[in-house]
């Protein structure tokens, strides 16, 4: 479920050009933290201190804007300022994906940024073209991608190997 979200969510922008409107910004995502869900004090802007073009735009994210650290506050508020830009189908597709992205996790939350930032690594034409492949699958292959995705997830960690006893 949680994997599928986050394929929603990679190819909602990718497919509905506002991945298109991010990619032309010339500025590469910080690494995400050692630990994501680590909050210190409320960045700025707080939710108050938004214009209300601002506030509408971004009003899916209302009930996490505080947990934001400034760095996400600010790309937010770059996709707020193209929002009134957007026809209305597309405001609405934005407002929705806002939604899924606002009720994940914060770890999900950090491996759908890393998921995005992987995919405009590629070539905008490969990009392209698996996302293509992607839409084209029938929804059982989508799904099962999905739940082995999401198998990956919870995956615990193979065992380390034990050392060989050594002898002085």
């Amino acid at each position: 479920m949680h994997a599928s979200i986050l394929l929603i969510f990679l190819g909602a922008f990718v497919a509905h050009g506002i991945g298109a409107a991010v990619a032309q910004t010339s500025h590469t995502p910080p690494a995400p933290s050692a630990n994501p869900t680590a909050v210190t004090q409320p960045s700025r802007p707080s939710w108050e201190e938004l214009s209300s073009a601002q506030r509408e735009a971004l009003a899916p994210l209302s009930g996490m804007w505080e947990t934001l650290n400034a760095d996400r506050k600010q790309k937010w508020l770059e996709m707020a300022g193209r929002f009134s830009r957007l026809t209305p189908d597309k405001q609405k597709r934005m407002h929705e994906r806002m939604g899924e992205y606002a009720r994940l996790s914060p770890e999900q939350r950090v491996t759908a940024r890393e998921n995005f930032r992987r995919a405009y690594e590629l070539p905008a034409d490969q990009r392209q073209e698996k996302l293509q492949r992607y839409q084209e699958l029938p929804e059982d292959k989508k799904r099962a991608l999905a739940d082995q995705a999401a198998k990956k997830e919870v995956a615990p960690p193979p065992p380390s190997p034990t050392p060989a006893p050594t002898t002085n």
